[in-house]
């Protein structure tokens, strides 16, 4: 099996295993993976897949939501946005890292509003929503950070050691 094949396999496996295992809310390496797979998949449907297929592997142990779509949208999105980083360097990884979080954080917590059954449809039920969310978004903020840091450094190191690793972008 080739290399290349097989260590993406493993990636889906892994990150599907993080949401499966008790752990933190919202502090998996999903969005992380997204954000690095856009940068250096060539194929952007693969850069896409790897995600998705691990968010789905893991709802199909843990169970699907109504948010499940704006959630899975969203990481697309942070895929689009992680292939549009011109250089590939650890300053960037962690600025799009901070905005993928934030950008996550944005879009689900009004999805969750606009959902309209935990909090009122008025400017003072989205405050309170977002609120709400604050420690979401630090497990997001902090796990996307610390996960990019790992497959930035991680993908450096093993680029160098394995020759035929390197992915042409």
């Amino acid at each position: 099996m080739n290399i290349k094949i097989l260590l993406i396999i493993s990636v889906i496996f892994l990150v599907s295993l993080t949401r499966i295992f008790p752990h933190p809310p919202n502090f998996t390496p999903i969005l992380a993976l997204a954000i690095f797979g856009g940068a250096y998949l060539p194929n952007r449907i693969t850069a896409i897949s790897l995600p998705i297929i691990s968010m789905f592997i893991s709802d199909l142990i843990i169970g699907f939501h109504s948010q499940i779509f704006t959630i899975y949208a969203t990481i697309i999105f942070l895929s689009i946005l992680g292939h549009l980083m011109k250089t590939k360097n650890f300053k960037n990884f962690a600025i799009t890292g901070f905005t993928g979080s934030l950008i996550f954080f944005i879009i689900t917590n009004f999805s969750v509003w606009l959902g309209g059954s935990l909090y009122p449809l008025t400017i003072d039920g989205i405050i309170q929503c977002y609120i709400m969310a604050i420690p979401f978004f630090h497990n997001t903020l902090i796990s996307t950070i610390l996960f990019l840091t790992i497959l930035f450094f991680g993908y450096t190191f093993a680029e160098k050691k394995i020759s035929n690793l390197k992915i042409s972008t």
